[in-house]
């Protein structure tokens, strides 16, 4: 049973202040009785448009407060100090901040920068309680590795809370030694707005886009969507290619498949707005998000809920939100398999009609906003 507190809770947030995914999950708060502290552990000096309005405001219940204020000019600087020192500049400001200020709860959202950084001031056993939130690759990929597996298990060891996108993460860290709470798995970039979602969009079958995911650092393999699409090329002359997201490999590998393959390829601006991807989403046939490793893909809950037919990794959690009747799952490496998911959803006007009723009950019941935040209001109502 939650046991809810009535004074105001103080809770540290350990985070990615240029995130837009931590902007929307503070954002499920504005209403409650809760004092945050942000610390960032973003690389740089950037605070995301949407988090700056959350800090500056005077009209919500909730408050959000950057510390120390010298970060806004500092992130940068000591970022650069810090790579060679693991974290020591900025790690002796966070241990100092947790030391002088009472805080009901440490919530670390994202490992590698923000856990890691916990991790450097040295302060446990003696931190209140610390919650773990897993994002995208925390987990599944770091573990892998021995360096960061060895932090993984020390992070672990200090937290009372995790949560996490997929129960395959869940599994993990159990593994990995963790018996603390494991809360309820939600998407963490708070769910989907149905209200945002395009109303009126033709059926699938009759839409003539296929969107892209374009990221090719780190674990993006949008090269093998593309390549793909090249061995596909004879289905595409009536569809556009839309890529976003695009790494500088993905615009080179997409010439090809302008030029010579004479395909209608757009590749969107870094910065377009949120609502205009939702726009080509709900003009797409299908989508293509291949990876090394993920959590749940925003980008396949955003397909999901426009209707547009996702082809997907396996490498993510995709299993755990689509099957073979409402979408495709596919290899990482495998262009073969990508090519023949396409050729699928291309050729079965009756599958991608289907799939778009399947997957947009499964985001309305499970990943819409409203069910999110309900459940993600529960993670703060726990007697700290």
């Amino acid at each position: 049973m939650f046991n809810v507190r009535s004074q105001r809770k103080q809770i540290l947030i350990v985070g990615m202040a240029d995130s837009i995914h931590l902007a929307r999950w503070l954002s499920q708060f504005i209403d409650q009785p809760i004092d945050f502290t942000l610390f960032p552990s973003s690389p740089h000096r950037r605070i995301h448009p949407k988090l700056k309005n959350l800090i500056s405001s005077t009209s919500h219940q909730m408050t959000v407060t950057l510390k120390p204020p010298s970060m806004r000019g500092l992130a940068l600087p000591l970022s650069a100090l810090d790579i060679p020192f693991n974290n020591f500049f900025r790690s002796k400001l966070l241990r100092r901040l947790i030391i002088n200020q009472k805080f009901d709860l440490i919530h670390v959202l994202e490992l590698q920068h923000a856990g890691y950084l916990l991790l450097e001031t040295k302060l446990a056993p003696n931190l209140p309680k610390v919650f773990i939130t897993n994002w995208g690759s925390d987990i599944y990929w770091f573990q892998q590795f021995p360096k960061h597996k060895q932090k993984i298990i020390q992070l672990l060891k200090i937290a009372s809370l995790y949560s996490a996108e997929c129960h395959r993460d869940i599994e993990i860290v159990g593994q990995l030694g963790f018996t603390g709470i494991a809360m309820p798995v939600i998407p963490n970039s708070g769910g989907i707005n149905l209200e945002e979602i395009p109303k009126n969009s033709l059926p699938p079958s009759q839409r003539k886009k296929i969107m892209i995911k374009g990221y090719t650092g780190f674990v993006g393999q949008a090269l093998v969507a593309i390549k793909a699409c090249e061995l596909a090329a004879d289905l595409l002359p009536e569809y556009e290619v839309v890529i976003y997201s695009a790494s500088l490999k993905a615009r080179i590998r997409a010439l090809k498949l302008r030029y010579f393959h004479k395909i209608r390829v757009t590749i969107l601006k870094k910065r377009t707005p949120h609502h205009e991807m939702l726009k080509h989403f709900s003009e797409a046939r299908l989508y293509i998000g291949i990876s090394l490793s993920d959590g749940i893909s925003t980008s396949l809950l955003e397909a999901m809920a426009t209707g547009c037919y996702p082809i997907q990794t396996n490498t993510s959690c995709a299993d755990e939100w689509i099957n073979e009747s409402s979408g495709s799952i596919v290899g990482s490496f495998s262009i073969q398999s990508v090519t023949d998911a396409i050729i699928y959803a291309l050729n079965s006007d009756i599958t991608v009609d289907q799939a778009k009723l399947i997957n947009t009950q499964k985001i309305s019941e499970t990943a819409s906003c409203d069910s999110v935040v309900s459940t993600a209001r529960e993670f703060y109502s726990l007697d700290f």
